[in-house]
C-alpha cells in the first residue's frame, strides 16, 4: 500500500484515485486470467474461451448490477467442478454435444436462481447458511478439487465416474505414480513449486499464480523444442479466443430431453452453490468494508447474469472470496476496479491470445491444486472446533462432499444449516443464580424441555422459599411458551420479574422474601 501511495502522491487526487482503480483492475485481470482457463479446461471440461468469457462478461455484468464496491464475480472453481461432474456421464468432454448440454445447464441454474429471487422465503433460507456449513463445504470442495486435478497433472485421461469418491481419488493417485507422463508431472511440479514459493513473499503474492504459469509454460516450450511434441505428449490450452463474443444457444432438442432431465439435479446444485458463496462472501465483506449491501442484490446480479451468459458461451458466475479480499486489501473505492478488470482481460485475450494458447494443461492442474489448497483455511477450521456443535456441523458438511457427491453435499448442507439454526434456538441460555431463574433466548416448543428441566430442579430445591423467573431477555414466546408461563404463574412459590418497573432485579434476588413483602405493603400505602 505504501508503494501505491508513493506512485500516486504526485498526481491530483481525482487522477490518483482513477489510477488506483485501474491498477487494481489490471491486477485482478492478471489474477483471474489463469484461473479462468484452468477452471474451464481442467474442471468443467470446456474450451478455455468459455471461462475467459465468464471472466470478462460475467465480471462486467455483476459489477454493473451489484452495488457493492468490492464485489467481484466471474468464474468459480466450485461451480466449474459441478459442471464437470454433472456432464461427464452425458457426453464426451469438449465435444459439441457436451458444450450444448453445458449451456443448457447454465441457463437452468440461472432460472432456478431467479426463482430464489422472486420467492422471498426461498431467498431468506440462504441467510440460514451458517459459517460452519459454508466453510465445511468450501473446505471439502477444495480437497475434492485437488483430487480431481491428479489426472490432468500427470497427463492422464479424466476419470469418467459420475461421483468422485475418495477411493476413486486414491486410484487416480496410484495411476499418477504408475503410468503418469513424467514430462507432464515435471511441468506441474515446477508450476506448483514456483507458485508456492512466490506466495511466501508479500510483494509478489498476488502475482504468484501468473509467475507459476509462466514458469511451467517456459519449461513446456523447452521440452517441446528439445524432444518434440510427439515425444512429450503435453496437452496445451489452445482455442483461447473466438472474438469479443461467441453467440450460442442452449440445447433443448426433443431427443435430448432425457439427458436434460437427468442434469436438473446438477442445475440445482450449481444454482445453490453459487448463491451460497455469493451470500456468504457478501456477508463477510460487509463486515470488513463497513458497507452494508443487501444479499438480495447479489442474488439478483448472479441470477440475471447467469440467464444471459449461456447465450454468449460463458461459464456461470458467482462471488469470488479471493478476488473480493484482494479488492478490499487494495482499498478500492468504487466498482470501476471490477469493470476495468473485465476490459483489461478482454484486451489481453485479444492481443496476446496466441501466447495464452500454449499454456500446458498440467500447469493449469497445478494451479487448481493451489486454489483448492487455499480454500482450506486452517484458521477458520480451528475456530469451529472450539465449539462442539459447530465442530459437528463443520465435519458433517465437509464429509458430505466426499460421501454423497456435490449434489448430496448441497442438500446435506441446506439441511444442516436449518438444523443448526433450530438447534441454537432450542438451546437458550438458562441459568440459576440464587433464587433467580434467568432465561435468555426464545421460549418456544423446541426450547421448553431445556428450560423446564432447570425450572423443576430449582422449584424442588428446599433452600428457596420463592423462585423468581426472569424472562426479560427473551426474544420470542410462542403459544406453547405462553401456556407454560401461565401454568408456572399458578405456582404460589413463583414470581415473575417485572420488566416494566425500574426495580433492580439483582438486588431483588438477594433480599429476603419477608423484606420484599414489607416493601410491597409500604408501596401500597403510599398509593
Amino acid at each position: 500500500m505504501n508503494v501505491k501511495a508513493a506512485v500516486f502522491s504526485w498526481v491530483p487526487p481525482r487522477v490518483g484515485a482513477l489510477g488506483n482503480e485501474l491498477l487494481i483492475g489490471l491486477t485482478l485481470a492478471i489474477v483471474v486470467l489463469p484461473q479462468a482457463i484452468a477452471f474451464s479446461t481442467t474442471l468443467a471440461g470446456l474450451p478455455s474461451y468459455v471461462g475467459l468469457y465468464c471472466a470478462i462478461w460475467g465480471v462486467l455484468f455483476t459489477a454493473l448490477l451489484n452495488p457493492s464496491r468490492v464485489f467481484h464475480g466471474g468464474p468459480n472453481s466450485t461451480l466449474s467442478a459441478v459442471v464437470g461432474v454433472t456432464l461427464l456421464p452425458v457426453a464426451p468432454q469438449f465435444g459439441p454435444d457436451y458444450i450444448g448440454y453445458a449451456l443448457t445447464l447454465f441457463l437452468l441454474a440461472g432460472l432456478i436462481q431467479l426463482v430464489f429471487l422472486a420467492v422471498q422465503p426461498l431467498g431468506r433460507v440462504l441467510d440460514f447458511v451458517s459459517e460452519p456449513v459454508a466453510n465445511g463445504m468450501i473446505c471439502g470442495i477444495g480437497l475434492y478439487m485437488i483430487f480431481k486435478s491428479f489426472p490432468a497433472f500427470a497427463g492422464l485421461p479424466i476419470n469418467t465416474q459420475v461421483e468422485w469418491r475418495l477411493w476413486i481419488a486414491w486410484q487416480s493417485f496410484l495411476a499418477v505414480l504408475e503410468i503418469g507422463n513424467m514430462h507432464a508431472i515435471h511441468i506441474g511440479l515446477i508450476t506448483l513449486l514456483v507458485t508456492v514459493v512466490t506466495r511466501q513473499f508479500d510483494r509478489f503474492r498476488n502475482w504468484a499464480i501468473l509467475l507459476g504459469i509462466v514458469a511451467g509454460t517456459l519449461y513446456s516450450e523447452f521440452l517441446n523444442a528439445r524432444l518434440g511434441l510427439g515425444e512429450t505428449l503435453i496437452e496445451q490450452t489452445a482455442n483461447v479466443s473466438t472474438g469479443f463474443v461467441y453467440p450460442s444457444v442452449p440445447l433443448f432438442a426433443q431427443e435430448a430431453m432425457p439427458d436434460i432431465i437427468s442434469i436438473i439435479p446438477g442445475a440445482v446444485t450449481l444454482a445453490l452453490l453459487g448463491l451460497f458463496q455469493t451470500v456468504a462472501a457478501m456477508r463477510r465483506m460487509n463486515r470488513r468494508s463497513g458497507q452494508f449491501v443487501d444479499a438480495r442484490h447479489g442474488i439478483f446480479a448472479d441470477a440475471l447474469s447467469n440467464c444471459v451468459l449461456p447465450f454468449i458461451s460463458a461459464l456461470p458466475t458467482c462471488a469470488s472470496f479471493n478476488r473480493m479480499s484482494l479488492m478490499h486489501a487494495m482499498n478500492t473505492g468504487s466498482r470501476l476496479a471490477a469493470v476495468s478488470s473485465a476490459l483489461f482481460l478482454l484486451a489481453l485475450v485479444s492481443f496476446f491470445g496466441d501466447f495464452i494458447a500454449i499454456i500446458p494443461v498440467p500447469a493449469m492442474a497445478a494451479i487448481i491444486m493451489v486454489v483448492g489448497a487455499n480454500m482450506i483455511d486452517w484458521s477458520d477450521i480451528r475456530a469451529h472446533f472450539q465449539h462442539r456443535p459447530e465442530a459437528i456441523v463443520f465435519s458433517a458438511s465437509f464429509l458430505s462432499v466426499h460421501l454423497f457427491g456435490l449434489f448430496g453435499a448441497v442438500i446435506c448442507g441446506s439441511l444442516l444449516a436449518l438444523a443448526y439454526a433450530k438447534w441454537e434456538k432450542a438451546h437458550p441460555n438458562v441459568s440459576l443464580e440464587r433464587n433467580v431463574l434467568r432465561i435468555r433466548g426464545n421460549i418456544y416448543y423446541g426450547s421448553l424441555p431445556v428450560i423446564e428441566s432447570l425450572y423443576h430442579r430449582a422449584n424442588s430445591d428446599a433452600r428457596f422459599d420463592e423462585l423468581v423467573v426472569d424472562f426479560s431477555a427473551v426474544h420470542h414466546i410462542d403459544p406453547e411458551g405462553i401456556r407454560w408461563l401461565a401454568e408456572v404463574g399458578k405456582n404460589h412459590k413463583v414470581r415473575f420479574a417485572d420488566r416494566r418497573s425500574g426495580q433492580d432485579r439483582r438486588a431483588a434476588a438477594g433480599e429476603a422474601p419477608a423484606d420484599r413483602k414489607r416493601k410491597d405493603r409500604r408501596r401500597r400505602r403510599t398509593l
